[in-house]
């Protein structure tokens, strides 16, 4: 039996047939054949582990595959699983070991005993996807990681708001922060992008990880405590008006915050990668998430 690692590219089915073409990290391409409930399995663009044998059919070779495993379930650890499909797709500009590190440095930082628990216990629920997958579809940070990347930068924005705000409550913020899109996870179809969930289309992720919230702060006995109200009104309020996806305005100092560090990323975030494909003294291109606004990249040093 023998082995390989492939990102699906397309597939060909017929009356009597049924076969994907792969390509590997080497860019190296290869036919597999299937049958057709192992067809129904697997998805386009995905990476899989394919264990195959060589059988030769009219004098031609062909690859059977007997079993696979999608490489997102094949391999647990969140920073060795990025390693291995970044050879495939589009990652965050940065490595894993440093977006981790300074994500949990800020989930310590939490004094509060029950916002800290409820945090940690739901961002080890979400860990591993919440490392590889975007935080969304297209407009921003729409690459592996992106997810954790944007929260990682929202933080670090945050931090340097609550050092001149001192009223702010500091747990809140870091907890709703950290919380604020893990049910992305839930909401979007795969890490590689995809589409929205059915689940995401229909109830979204504000109202997924507030629903996570509430369940977990009744298991502990928390329901009824004001860190949880307070913590849930920040989650449901974090895309700041209705019109664009809030259940409820922002009505304390630390919703508000995330609210406006959340659009300040996902827009700057935006812009910047945007400005660094074209040259000086050029416009961009409309940009969708800031207004569909054409930036100008200046000369000035």
């Amino acid at each position: 039996m023998l082995k390989i690692e492939g990102k699906i590219e397309s597939f060909n089915i017929g009356e009597d047939f049924s076969n994907c073409n792969i390509v590997t990290k080497d860019n190296e391409k290869m036919n597999l054949k299937l049958t057709k409930e192992q067809l129904k399995e697997l998805k386009q663009e995905r990476v899989y582990v394919f264990n195959y044998e060589e059988i030769m059919v009219n004098d031609k070779l062909q690859n059977h595959v007997i079993s696979f495993l999608e490489l997102f379930n094949y391999i647990e650890d969140p920073i060795l699983l990025k390693e291995k499909l970044s050879d495939y797709y589009e990652f965050s500009p940065l490595s894993t070991e440093e977006v981790k590190k300074a994500v949990e440095t800020y989930l310590n930082k939490i004094k509060n005993p029950i916002l800290k628990e409820i945090t940690k216990k739901i961002y080890k629920k979400y860990e591993k996807g919440f490392y590889t997958y975007p935080a969304a579809v297209r407009f921003h940070h729409a690459y592996i990681g992106g997810l954790a990347y944007h929260t990682k930068t929202m933080l670090d924005i945050a931090e340097g708001l609550l050092d001149v705000y001192s009223f702010i409550n500091r747990d809140l913020v870091y907890s709703g922060i950290i919380l604020h899109d893990l049910c992305k996870v839930d909401e979007l179809s795969g890490f590689e992008g995809g589409e929205y969930t059915k689940e995401g289309q229909l109830i979204g992720h504000l109202v997924m990880i507030s629903q996570e919230v509430m369940m977990l702060a009744k298991e502990l006995g928390y329901e009824k405590k004001e860190e949880v109200l307070v913590l849930n009104h920040i989650l449901l309020s974090h895309h700041g008006i209705p019109n664009f996806g809030a259940a409820k305005r922002p009505l304390t100092a630390e919703a508000l915050l995330v609210w406006y560090v959340d659009t300040i990323d996902s827009k700057f975030t935006v812009l910047g990668e945007t400005l660094e494909k074209i040259e000086e003294g050029t416009f961009t291109e409309s940009i969708s998430v800031i207004d569909k606004s054409k930036f100008y990249k200046h000369k000035v040093k």
